[in-house]
């Protein structure tokens, strides 16, 4: 329940503050993937909540994708 408070708390916060070592890898992370900092560290986030089941995993295939072979 509070990470679930934190996430709609740092949802409309203009920035995070992170440690100097922390701020560093992010930003040469960043760099290295040709993405902003602030979308890297939402993707971070995101696959942790799910990784430690707070969010649902999102579904790979819907009832309208065509697949090959049978179950």
């Amino acid at each position: 329940m509070l990470l679930r408070r934190a996430a709609l708390l740092l949802r409309n916060v203009g920035g995070i503050s992170l440690g100097a070592r922390t701020d560093d890898a992010l930003t040469s992370l960043a760099a290295e993937m040709g993405e902003a900092k602030p979308d890297l560290v939402e993707t971070i986030v995101g696959d942790w909540l799910v990784a430690n089941a707070y969010l649902l995993v999102p579904p790979m295939v819907d009832d309208e994708s065509e697949v090959e072979g049978s179950a």
